[in-house]
């Protein structure tokens, strides 16, 4: 079968043995892959990068279980026994191996995934539900992090995290509101859609970080936006470069709590599972989605450097 693989700092579409199913795993064909913004600069410049040997990327993944039915993979397979597992946290698993990094992912044909990994989506379309991953990030920022109490939030950042962000808020009846620097597509109801010169400072319960990491403006707004005795959620990958750009003694006076959220866990429910929900619930977002080609042509994507008109390139695999 056709995989896409970094190996010695080149990209290339290789053929590659197909992959052995063991006892508890299956193999699914790719329908969708969405080409997540973590790894584009990866894809593009894989030699300033600390990659596997032979890394296969992909992990927003919807395919075709051997029953036929169309299913979504959470890449996160963790251990299972370690402190961090039996709390339910197991995006913190020390022993944690990622499907499109540490095990080979859905830019191939078909692609080896444990069948706890594996959850149907049912009646959402299935290119719909290549935003599945990325919605458990969202949830998982607002769901873990004791925010249940907030009635105002502020996203800053129209990514497909920011975006997904304030639909799982706008679901949570939230008072949204939305910053960004150019007008996101879709517009959503219920979300109010505004600039950082047009919002007003100290006004939000919560403030969510979901902007681009290479400096530390989004996080200073941030900080600026909250209220005091309110809580800045950051769910931005920050180059390692960014210093913190606030006072201390400011957050200590002001009582604010700043609160880091990476990728999504399974304690008290399991967020990729909620994220399919909201997911169902959440029609609109079909309009974040554009199909940019079937699997060869992502090499062609990332030399023209586009961006998507929307919100993800999708890769069409069968």
């Amino acid at each position: 079968m056709k995989a896409w693989e970094v190996s010695d700092n080149r990209l290339i579409l290789d053929n590659v043995e197909p992959p052995v199913a063991s006892e508890g795993e299956s193999i699914l064909d790719v329908a969708f892959a969405g080409v997540c913004g973590s790894d584009l600069p990866k894809l593009l410049a894989p030699s300033t990068f600390d990659l596997p040997t032979r890394w296969r990327p992909g992990h927003e993944i919807v395919g075709v279980d051997p029953a036929g039915t169309v299913v979504a993979v959470d890449p996160l397979i963790p251990c299972g026994a370690c402190v961090h597992c039996n709390n339910g946290d197991t995006h913190l698993c020390g022993a944690l191996a990622r499907i499109g990094w540490d095990r080979p992912g859905g830019f191939a044909h078909q692609v080896l995934v444990p069948n706890g990994n594996i959850h149907p989506t049912g009646d959402i379309p299935a290119l719909v539900a290549v935003l599945a991953d990325p919605m458990a990030v969202a949830v998982h920022g607002l769901r873990c992090s004791g925010l249940g109490h907030a009635k105002s939030i502020a996203v800053i950042g129209a990514g497909a995290i920011g975006l997904l962000t304030a639909v799982y808020a706008r679901s949570l009846g939230k008072d949204v509101t939305l910053i960004a620097r150019r007008s996101p597509r879709p517009q959503l109801d219920g979300v109010r859609l505004t600039t950082v010169d047009d919002v007003d400072r100290r006004a939000f319960d919560v403030v969510v970080d979901a902007a681009s990491g290479a400096s530390a403006e989004p996080l200073a707004l941030a900080l600026d936006l909250v209220r005091d005795g309110g809580t800045v959620l950051v769910q931005n990958a920050y180059h390692p470069s960014v210093s913190f750009p606030g006072s201390p003694r400011d957050m200590f006076r002001r009582s604010l709590r700043l609160v880091g959220s990476f990728s999504f866990c399974r304690r008290d429910g399991h967020d990729f599972i909620i994220g399919i929900d909201v997911l169902r619930q959440t029609p609109d977002v079909s309009a974040m989605l554009e199909v940019s080609g079937p699997l060869d042509e992502l090499s062609q994507l990332l030399k023209t450097n586009q961006r998507p008109r929307t919100l993800r390139h999708v890769l069409a695999i069968s």
